[in-house]
């Protein structure tokens, strides 16, 4: 059968990979279209893709290029622009927090500066916050616009799909689209992202996770038409419903080392922005249980862009109760999340965590969620491990996406170090006592039945 339709998926960094073509959105448009894949990513990122999906695509290694001065200067300001606004519009000032300043050179310490003069001027006037990002368009490079038009030209597709809307330098690629009339989708990243005024790319549609970001969508961004924001869900989930990636038991521990006679906790870190003193609170989540060292062991899964060696001495000082299973990433690069890309196999083994684990434990992390699948509990760390002034948990937990739990009792608190092995003893002894409200929660924020949402994000990108 021809296929008349033709997908380009551009995927700005390895976590699309994972969410998305790992997931069974190809499996519902390979027969039916062409694919082509544009990615700043090596093709090698993509060889586990091809293997799963029986699959042969197009691909192009893109080097997504700067902004110009003014396309920066007018997108910054409308960001710090939109930071202010939507600090008042829901009365939270942990908003702003997502203003982070790059620590480069004098040049761009001035534009970030300028940013902020110029965003304070426009944050009273929503029509001036629309005008500056339009600036920002306009000032985007007519010539690079033209070389990715003319890429366009040659391939032909019926539609294009970006795997998250986070990254400016995917900008002028839809400009060029638009241009040609090719249908631009985007998916939002994650549950947290929207009050960041983190919406770097102007899409034809927009793709959320649940009412609660339609809902987003709509405060935050009220001149996208409700129709463009379509409420498919998010695939990432999906994999956790396929019992023939769970592995026995015994196979799980003979695999990684553990000991099978204990029960096991899974400690899930955080990247060093969100949790500066992650090693802190590992520490003390082994030094609280050690004495339980004869039916407990700890599993250490690292966030996959955090290869540091913060937590070495930790790991060191417990190497016989701790057990480090690493994310299985690729980590040769330098370049941050644009350089890391996941294995397939790291689904599975990131789905034998959540099944074989009694609970999980960290600091505000969306492996609550996964947990969730198999109706095991997270523990959220609560308490500050160091006085800092500029870092708290309160200011997380304070965190727009959080308010989402109001009403609910979703995971449980560790609200001081003294308590930790109390709430570790409880999950063993009524786990169903401790967030009895999860599953409630999750289907808050994630589009139910979770085994739906890659065939409809399918049709949506067909």
């Amino acid at each position: 059968m021809p296929k008349d339709k033709h997908i380009l998926f551009l995927v700005p960094d390895g976590v699309g990979i994972k969410n998305y073509l790992y997931s069974e959105i190809i499996k519902h448009i390979k027969n039916k279209a062409k694919i082509t894949i544009w990615s700043p990513l090596p093709i090698e990122a993509f060889e586990d893709v091809k293997t799963l999906h029986q699959i042969e695509f197009g691909y192009k290694q893109i080097k997504l290029q700067s902004e110009g001065v003014l396309t920066r200067l007018y997108r910054e300001a409308s960001t710090y622009a939109r930071l202010k606004h939507n600090t008042k519009l829901k009365g939270n000032p942990t908003i702003l927090m997502n203003w982070r300043k790059p620590n480069y050179n004098l040049k761009v310490k001035v534009l970030y500066k300028l940013s902020q003069v110029l965003g304070n001027y426009i944050t009273n006037n929503y029509s001036r916050i629309l005008k500056f990002e339009a600036k920002a368009r306009r000032y985007i490079s007519s010539k690079m616009i033209s070389l990715y038009k003319r890429d366009l030209e040659d391939l032909s597709p019926t539609s294009v799909f970006i795997t998250h809307q986070r990254v400016p330098g995917i900008m002028p690629i839809c400009l060029a689209a638009k241009s040609m009339g090719i249908k631009t989708i985007t998916a939002i990243f994650s549950w947290d992202n929207l009050p960041k005024a983190r919406l770097a790319v102007k899409t034809d549609y927009y793709i959320v996770w649940s009412q609660w970001m339609k809902d987003e969508m709509k405060d935050y961004y009220p001149e996208i038409p409700q129709e463009n924001i379509l409420l498919l869900g998010t695939p990432q989930f999906e994999f956790y419903l396929d019992s023939s990636r769970i592995l026995s038991r015994t196979e799980f521990a003979e695999k990684y080392g553990l000991d099978v006679r204990k029960k096991w906790i899974c400690f899930s870190g955080d990247d060093l922005i969100t949790s500066p003193y992650d090693q802190d609170f590992l520490n003390d989540v082994a030094e609280s249980l050690y004495s339980e060292k004869e039916q407990v062991q700890i599993i250490f899964r690292r966030c996959p862009v955090d290869f540091s060696k913060r937590y070495d001495e930790v790991l060191d000082k417990y190497s016989n109760f701790i057990v480090s299973i690493d994310p299985l990433w690729n980590i040769e690069t330098e370049t941050g999340w644009i350089g890391y890309f996941p294995k397939y196999q790291d689904i599975d083994m990131q789905i034998n965590l959540a099944y074989h684990c009694e609970a999980v434990v960290n600091l505000g992390s969306t492996m609550a969620l996964d947990f969730a699948t198999f109706n095991k509990p997270c523990l959220y760390l609560n308490y500050n491990p160091s006085i800092d002034s500029s870092w708290s948990t309160e200011k997380i937990y304070n965190f727009q996406h959080f308010r989402s739990m109001q009403g609910l009792r979703p995971v449980g608190w560790i609200n001081e170090k003294d308590s930790i092995l109390r709430q570790v003893m409880r999950v063993f002894g009524s786990p169903q006592d401790i967030a009895p409200d999860i599953q409630l929660w999750k289907e808050k924020l994630v589009l139910h039945p979770l085994n739906k949402n890659s065939e409809k994000i399918a049709k949506a990108i067909l």
